[in-house]
């Protein structure tokens, strides 16, 4: 943000509480810069299987991941996901379907990733808008080099492996232009 949204004039950065994070312009208006964008991922399980999409929009067109998008304004988290999932696979589940699953941040690109899980009885799938093929898939059948976003890889497993246990945790991420960290944070009792 270059302009002062209510007078238009040139704005400077102020730190509030050390951060740098606020902008005031010279007729003294303060303003805040746009916040973390919040990325909504569907992992939706078949049995053993996990729903793939392959994009058919950039970024990484022709590749596979699992359905995920940006939450818009007046959602829960439980909407946005099943949105999200109804927009790109045609797979249509009440808000209330969705449990809580991974959340994280990706620090270089300023997004909070939140991950919510499904499990569904029939593989009944179609591509949407922005999916060139859809589908779901064993672990051993995905061809991993063919991944929208190899940095997402453990995540993915993880949701393997457990999908095959039947046995879900909840996980917390850091994703940095360094390190991929996923981190059991909550597991079920036996």
């Amino acid at each position: 943000m270059k302009y002062c949204p209510e007078c238009g004039v040139a704005l400077t950065e102020q730190s509030i509480q050390g951060r740098g994070e606020a902008v005031r312009c010279a007729a003294g208006h303060l303003s805040y810069p746009p916040g973390p964008k919040i990325l909504v991922a569907a992992f939706v399980s078949c049995g053993d299987k996990l729903l793939w999409m392959k994009r058919g929009n950039p970024p990484r067109a022709g590749h596979w991941a699992i359905p995920a998008g940006f939450m818009e304004s007046g959602e829960t988290l439980r909407e946005a996901v099943a949105r999200e999932l109804w927009e790109e696979t045609c797979i249509r589940l009440p808000a209330e379907a969705f449990t809580p699953y991974m959340i994280g941040s990706i620090n270089f690109i300023s997004e909070v990733y939140i991950g919510m899980r499904a499990t569904v009885t029939t593989e009944d799938c179609a591509c949407g808008d922005e999916a060139i093929d859809v589908g779901f898939f064993r672990e051993e059948e995905i061809d991993w080099d063919e991944v929208a976003y190899p940095s997402a890889n453990a995540a993915v497993k993880t949701a393997y492996r457990e999908a095959r246990s039947k046995r879900f945790g909840v996980y917390h991420g850091n994703f940095t232009r360094e390190l991929d960290q996923l981190e059991l944070v909550w597991q079920p009792e036996n």
